[in-house]
């Protein structure tokens, strides 16, 4: 599918400037199998890129402009190589291009190649300007992490084109910022860190207390007759940010009552024990973090040593910690987790943000086809939006394609 989507974002360039890129570059989106949200208190993640990618075509020029187009909307974002800064969070697509444009170029200024480090004038290295054609085959708002996809791809065509060879951690760290100063979206680090680190059959670990990534062998799936599958609900983030912001707040309000740096340093036990007087919502906020930070350890033990098929109680304690404690799944997505357990789901559990997006199952391969009939009719049956089903497995990180 990404070798498509690479001629396409090619030709889309060559169409919107009329001449050629000097390269196409993309990154997957992401999987989170396992620790939504417990980044932020320096907690685990586990998941994997997906064959979906991000690819954009791009080309320096020489008259300070960047100009992004894409296939996705009409309109095109502009701004000037000398002046670039976000403007302030918002929620225009244009804030991750231009968002990734100027964090490489701020990482540039702070950081120049050895042979022009004396030149106050970043353009003589970092080129006068830029064009940029962008499409992705994520669904947007999908849960999938189309934005960081976005970021990694951007970031690593710039990292090469301005001959910067920034470290894939240090890509990670410019696209939160983009995330959080351009975007206005406070989110952490591990999403970023699969989109750049992610290899084909490997997952990756992600512990952010040390900000350490393991790259990991994936389990044999095919020799267990199973297939991850991500359902697509088609249901939209509902006051996704300021949603997910009050939950950030109350995890910190819990960390700070429990006189902690993080609520990594907790057990569950020492939250029960407590006797720190705490609002109901923010200890189960708090009981998430601590209790999903326990089960992405277990679940890495558990893998590793019995194999995908005994991890179904852990992805199902996860979704319902995630829909109890932290309070993100829906009605769809609550839907669509019962059925994928009755087709015989080795677990589980709404992936990434929540509040919408795309739910993660691991299915045997045979009761897929009944799960897709049952998933349209049901979802046919309540009035929704007919659901994106894709059947995936773990796909390289950010690269160069052409």
């Amino acid at each position: 599918m990404s070798r498509e989507l690479n001629l396409k974002v090619a030709q889309g360039f060559r169409e919107a400037f009329a001449r050629d890129p000097q390269g196409v570059w993309s990154a997957p989106g992401r999987v989170s199998v396992i620790g939504d949200h417990t980044d932020e208190q320096d907690g685990l993640g586990f998941g994997f890129g997906i064959e979906l990618r991000t690819a954009v075509a791009v080309a320096t020029r020489t008259d300070g402009k960047i100009t992004v187009a894409t296939d996705l909307v009409p309109e095109r974002a502009e701004a000037e190589l000398a002046s670039i800064a976000p403007s302030g969070p918002t929620a225009s697509w244009k804030a991750y291009p231009l968002g990734m444009v100027w964090a490489v170029l701020e990482y540039g200024r702070e950081n120049p190649p050895a042979d022009t480090s004396d030149d106050p004038d970043p353009s003589v290295f970092l080129g006068t300007g830029l064009d940029v054609f962008l499409s992705t085959e994520l669904p947007i708002g999908g849960g999938l992490s189309s934005s960081a996809s976005i970021c990694a791809a951007l970031g690593t065509a710039l990292s090469e084109l301005w001959q910067l060879n920034i470290r894939p951690f240090d890509l990670a760290c410019l696209a939160q910022r983009v995330e959080q100063q351009a975007a206005g979206a406070q989110t952490g680090l591990t999403d970023h860190i699969i989109c750049l680190y992610s290899e084909e059959d490997k997952d990756v670990f992600f512990d952010a207390r040390g900000n350490d990534v393991s790259v990991i062998d994936v389990p044999n799936l095919a020799a267990s007759q199973l297939q991850s599958v991500i359902v697509n609900t088609r249901e939209s983030h509902r006051n996704w940010s300021e949603e997910l912001e009050q939950r950030r707040v109350d995890c910190a309000r819990a960390a700070e009552l429990l006189g902690v740096q993080s609520l990594r340093e907790l057990r569950l036990e020492d939250l029960e024990a407590s006797d720190v007087e705490m609002d109901e919502r923010v200890y189960r906020r708090a009981r998430h973090i601590i209790t999903e930070i326990t089960r992405v350890l277990e679940f890495t033990r558990v893998l590793r040593t019995d194999g995908p098929n005994a991890i179904a109680d852990i992805l199902d304690q996860s979704h319902a910690s995630l829909r109890e404690d932290y309070g993100v799944s829906t009605e769809r997505i609550e839907f669509t987790v019962d059925l994928a357990r009755a087709h015989g789901a080795r677990g589980a559990r709404v992936t990434g943000s929540g509040l919408g997006g795309s739910v993660f199952a691991l299915m045997p391969v045979d009761a897929i086809p009944a799960f897709r009939a049952d998933l349209a009719e049901g979802y046919a049956e309540h009035g929704w939006e007919a659901p994106d089903v894709y059947e995936v497995s773990s796909a390289a990180g950010a690269r160069r394609e052409l």
